[in-house]
């Protein structure tokens, strides 16, 4: 029998394993930073015409479900994500993309100004969260898992000395992160009382601020925590029911008075 009838059988088992093996994946950093390119590339080619890129479109929503998810990047962060830069990176690129279906069409030159051109970039921006506001929720509910993945960072790198021996400078990098932080973080908390998000939307993004609430919590002296939890004293008027168990839990982080964590370099 000639030699490769022989091999036959050999050539087609090896193959069949080959297509029985599980299939090589990219990490979730890779996932992250792969799908954002593809996405920061729709987005500088989008126009006034064509519009941005929206989760309705099975090719986008495939590329937020890898450039938007927090959990699976941030659970069991690879080795990159433990450098604090290459984690602020990771932020500062999905906040970008944020920014970007926020400002769409803010840069058209327009033969305006004084309060007409301010009315017309209001009217623009509410225009972009009746478009966009699902992607946007997408986007800023990654930015605030992202942020208390720094926070861990940053908590686990001053831990390591006591607070007395944490020189001047150290302590003013902790406390501009801080202030940073929870700017955001408040951002996104008082969205729940923005009549422009929907009630998914605002899910999205609170049922983030809740899940890392005592993280962000902890960034604040107590006088901070005390004025976002003023600053949503009306929050209750007019609330779905589906937004109440979230918004529960980021007042009971905010009502805690002693402070553990950055917040004593304040």
């Amino acid at each position: 029998m000639p030699t490769a009838t022989l091999n036959r059988p050999l050539r087609i088992l090896f193959l069949g394993m080959l297509l029985a093996a599980p299939a090589v994946r990219a990490d979730s950093y890779t996932d992250f930073q792969d799908a954002s390119a593809r996405l920061e590339a729709m987005v500088a080619k989008a126009t006034p015409q064509s519009g941005l890129p929206r989760l309705g479109d099975p090719g986008v929503a495939a590329l937020f479900a890898q450039a938007a998810d927090g959990p699976r990047l941030f659970q069991a962060p690879v080795v990159a994500l433990q450098d604090m830069n290459q984690s602020v990176a990771v932020c500062e690129r999905a906040t970008n993309l944020g920014k970007a279906y926020y400002t769409f069409g803010l840069q058209r030159p327009l033969l305006l100004s004084g309060a007409e051109l301010q009315q017309a970039r209001r009217e623009q921006v509410t225009q972009n969260l009746t478009n966009y506001g699902d992607e946007m929720a997408a986007l800023f509910a990654f930015g605030v898992h992202c942020h208390a993945h720094l926070i861990g960072l940053m908590e686990a790198e001053f831990s390591t000395q006591p607070a007395q021996d944490v020189s001047g400078a150290e302590r003013m990098r902790a406390r501009a992160f801080s202030k940073g932080s929870s700017s955001m973080f408040a951002n996104v908390v008082q969205f729940v009382q923005v009549p422009f998000w929907n009630v998914v939307q605002k899910k999205r993004m609170l049922e983030a601020a809740a899940q890392h609430a005592t993280a962000n919590a902890n960034l604040m002296a107590p006088p901070q925590r005390e004025r976002l939890l003023t600053s949503l004293a009306d929050a209750d008027k007019d609330l779905d029911p589906a937004l109440a168990p979230a918004l529960a839990t980021i007042r009971q982080a905010l009502a805690v008075t002693t402070c553990t964590g950055l917040c004593q370099y304040y």
